[in-house]
């Protein structure tokens, strides 16, 4: 459980619902069992906090404890016999998905429902008259936590429906003869679900919390919500493979609200973006922050060198791709696929975008006080008991030097939502609306002004993107700039299948890089083949509806592709 909320450090945080058989639906039972256990506010407050547990740890999403990242063409996952490979080989089905996420998405909507009718029926009237003081105090408490409820429902529809398409929109707790009534909805109506609720609760949000409740749902949070379910329901999947362009507008306008708070900022250290969990990290949003923890040190430190940092490490790593890697620009802003750039194939990663350095881990780079040895027969090197499986390491999120004979652990931080992202859905649905370098009636940047604060950030200081691109052509910059600031925080995944390019990038081979060492500190690189992989499109385009729910819901059709 998240340590956001010093009011609620005390309680233990304990389940108060009875499961259904069905998550869609509850049962007299249930209710009875609340009406019981609600007579503490202490147990109300731990039964909203609990809703804040259901957000998304990307760290650990998928079965096994993959992250996404190795679901897409950014990774590989090191142990062969994770559940993640079946997204790269075909395999996964109705019957096994390792982001099987229906049931738990579900149910953390019935949570939502759940308080909000249980805490409806709460006045607190007995507080009125002997002290008005905490009467005021728990009621504006009360008004913000069913504010949080609704969010909450908003943010889990908009899960399933990027997910399964058409989905059941469950705006209240229902009983079970109602939950089979149920059907899936068409986009347009679950788009126009989640904006209401967002819309709804905007005007009463506060644009910040004290740093006490720091984590709390903001305004900011609403309106980057509203901003992401605009861009994906204005993308390419959801309008028979073109952009919507009044969809863009809007999320435009969104992302533009965002920027309007004056509360976000980019932070100008990159890599500390990803460490920093204090209140001084102005680019956070919303995020997931755990108990302090080693597993992400565990899991992905390089296992030679400083045997006090890499002891018993790398059973579980996210490796990173050559695919990803030759994203990354040259440090003057042209593709290494440019014979002007000045690539070179036996330098490569000299005069790189810095944001490669603070993201990948590579040969002969230092880490833990030690060379990363990636090379064949290196001790980090391809072939080796737990090591990385492409030649490259994850240094993103990864906090450098914990003693892990000593199991010390510290603080990570999953980012749910942040300023970079806002400025490229920003950048990407004003291209689509407008073009690259028109400023619209009361905006005031251009997409590419935009994308340019990004590249500007301090320590990145790429050089801009230059004015007069096409359309289309400042389309591909948009991506590959969300390609490269948003690399292994959860969005490719989702990236290549709004954009509808899966079938390019997802069933080209995932490449990594072969190194041989050639003398006391030289080597030569060959980029290889790692692993074929398979995407169907546009049937992957989609998960299909869990074979159980086919069962239960007789009239429901599955997901176009899939049995």
């Amino acid at each position: 459980m998240k340590k956001y909320f010093n009011r609620l450090s005390g309680l233990i945080l304990i389940s108060l619902l009875v499961s259904s058989c069905d998550f869609l639906a509850v049962d007299d039972r249930e209710m009875l069992t609340e009406k019981v256990v609600l007579n503490k506010i202490d147990d109300t407050a731990a039964m909203w906090a609990t809703l804040y547990s259901n957000l998304p740890l990307g760290f650990t999403s998928i079965t096994g404890n993959a992250m996404l990242a190795s679901a897409s063409d950014e990774a590989d996952h090191n142990a062969p016999f994770n559940e993640v490979h079946s997204f790269n080989n075909g395999s996964w089905s109705a019957y096994s998905n390792p982001d099987n996420a229906w049931n738990s998405l579900y149910a953390a909507i019935h949570n939502a429902n759940n308080f909000l009718k249980v805490s409806d029926t709460i006045t607190y009237n007995q507080y009125k008259i002997v002290d008005p003081t905490y009467y005021t105090t728990i009621t504006t408490d009360m008004k913000y936590y069913r504010l949080d409820a609704r969010f909450f429902k908003a943010f889990f529809h908009f899960e399933l429906w990027k997910r399964y398409g058409e989905i059941p929109i469950v705006n209240k707790l229902m009983t079970l003869e109602e939950s089979y009534a149920l059907n899936r909805q068409k986009p347009d109506a679950i788009r126009s679900y989640i904006l209401g609720e967002l819309d709804a609760i905007l005007p009463d949000l506060k644009p910040t919390w004290e740093s006490a409740y720091m984590g709390r749902i903001t305004k900011g949070a609403a309106l980057a919500l509203k901003c992401r379910v605009l861009l994906f329901a204005a993308s390419p999947v959801n309008n028979g493979g073109q952009y919507n362009a009044t969809l863009c507008e809007q999320a435009a306008s969104a992302a533009k609200d965002v920027i309007g708070l004056n509360v976000y900022n980019l932070n100008m250290d990159y890599r500390n973006l990803f460490l920093n969990t204090t209140a001084a990290n102005t680019e956070i949003i919303l995020d997931y922050r755990n108990a302090n923890s080693n597993y992400m040190e565990k899991w992905n430190y390089p296992s030679g060198g400083n045997r006090l940092y890499a002891f018993a490490v790398g059973a579980n790593a996210t490796c990173p791709s050559q695919n990803l890697v030759d994203a990354y620009e040259m440090s003057n802003g042209k593709p290494i696929t440019d014979n002007t750039s000045g690539y070179d194939p036996q330098n490569p990663y000299a005069n790189r975008d810095p944001r490669l350095a603070l993201t990948i881990l590579a040969n002969n780079t230092m880490w833990n006080d030690s060379t990363v040895k990636a090379y064949v027969g290196g001790i980090d090197g391809i072939g080796k008991n737990n090591s990385t499986t492409t030649g490259y390491y994850l240094k993103k999120f990864i906090q450098e030097k914990k003693n892990l004979t000593t199991n010390q652990t510290s603080s990570h931080v999953w980012h749910i939502f942040r300023y970079g992202e806002i400025l490229l859905n920003y950048a990407e649905a004003l291209n689509e609306a407008f073009g690259p370098d028109v400023v619209p009636p009361n905006y005031s940047l251009s997409a590419r002004a935009v994308i340019n604060m990004i590249r500007a950030r301090t320590g990145v200081a790429m050089p801009a993107i230059p004015a007069g691109l096409s359309q289309v052509d400042f389309r591909e910059k948009v991506r590959n700039e969300r390609r490269i600031e948003l690399a292994f925080e959860g969005h490719r995944f989702w990236d290549v299948r709004r954009w509808m390019i899966g079938a390019q990038t997802e069933n080209a081979p995932l490449r990594g890089m072969r190194i041989t060492k050639t003398g006391t500190n030289t080597f030569t690189y060959e980029v290889v083949k790692i692993e074929d992989r398979k995407f169907t499109a546009p049937t992957m385009y989609w998960y299909p509806v869990p074979f159980a729910e086919l069962v239960k819901y007789k009239g429901w059709a599955q997901t176009p592709g899939w049995q």
